[in-house]
């Protein structure tokens, strides 16, 4: 077998994406596992050790969906809640380093290849202008990245702002989550996959009064991609609208000049979101429209973005 560099995790609430790396900087046997099945990094790691039969390497290197700024780690979309120095502690003698999921994403950014984009609307690319990586999963993700002498990316908790009150049905369906008890109304709110599309769910079924025979998220994905769902394609179309919303506010308040959307949602339906009115919603301002017109925004299909972010790290890391 070819020497191991390093072991690599892309830990989201919903599954854990694990690879280990060669010494020229590739990754390989990518394994998924679903996150609710463990309760801290390690546990996955040491699954994916003995499924392979393999001994820990010296460096492991992990990506988590939560801030990694203090010692206590606890992931709002699942019941993982474990301490930094006790994974490393169980992980040692490996040298261990944490990243945040999308400050990942956002390091993959400027080496992800063409095929592995879709654009959505007009704009035109600056290489070297800074970029706003959206992942849109369990939660929401953000991570701006910049460009001096070498890149550097930002990771940042744009889930946890507040949502822009665009029009009356945001207006309407903030105040239905309100009477149900929230205190702390966020984007998760409204376009997390956890919460976000459930909630939109029961809004959109009380809005227009219909009583649908199944109204969990794949059912309706599923009858989406068909078009034989009526409910469905408002549904989504409101959706994929309150998506470009919160990409206009986030690419207005960190200057970015591109916009790449990443996460599980949204290649379930790829050709429906690029025909929807996400990109006529992320151009609407009276003031602004010039501007936001010649920004691109791109759909990332690499399913695995987050280990080629965590690959660059590493050799960043080395070359140093």
């Amino acid at each position: 077998m070819t020497k191991i560099r390093a072991l690599i995790a892309d830990i989201g609430a919903t599954h854990a994406r694990v690879a280990w790396v060669d010494e020229a900087y590739d990754y390989h046997d990518v394994a998924i596992h679903r996150s609710a099945d463990f309760n801290a990094p390690d546990e996955v790691i040491d699954a994916y050790c003995q499924t392979l039969g393999i001994e820990r390497p010296q460096l492991i290197v992990l990506a988590i969906a939560a801030p990694v700024e203090l010692d206590d780690v606890h992931f709002v979309n699942n019941h993982w809640q474990f301490k930094l120095s006790d994974v490393k502690a169980r992980l040692a003698p490996s040298t261990v380093h944490f990243y945040n999921d999308v400050e990942m994403l956002g390091a993959a950014l400027p080496h992800l290849p063409e095929s592995s984009l879709v654009k959505v609307g007009g704009g035109e690319l600056s290489p070297y202008a800074p970029k706003l990586a959206m992942s849109l999963g369990s939660g929401i993700g953000t991570s701006l990245v910049v460009h001096h002498h070498n890149w550097l990316t930002i990771p940042s908790e744009g889930g946890h702002s507040a949502m822009m009150m665009e029009d009356q049905e945001i207006v309407n369906f903030w105040q239905m989550l309100r009477c149900s008890g929230k205190d702390e109304i966020i984007v998760e709110d409204f376009i997390g996959g956890r919460r976000g599309i459930p909630q939109l769910i029961d809004y959109m079924t009380q809005l227009l009064n219909v009583k649908h025979k199944d109204s969990s998220p794949m059912a309706l994905v599923s009858g989406l991609i068909d078009k034989k769902d009526a409910f469905a394609v408002q549904l989504f179309g409101r959706y994929c609208a309150m998506i470009g919303g919160v990409a206009k506010n986030y690419t207005l308040i960190t200057g970015a000049k591109s916009v790449y959307l990443a996460g599980g949602i949204i290649p379930r339906f790829l050709e429906f979101f690029v025909q929807s009115d996400f990109r006529s919603a992320f151009e609407h301002s009276a003031s602004v429209f010039p501007l936001l017109q010649k920004i691109p925004t791109f759909v990332v299909t690499d399913p695995y973005p987050a280990l080629t972010g965590l690959v660059q790290t590493i050799a960043f890391m080395e070359d140093e």
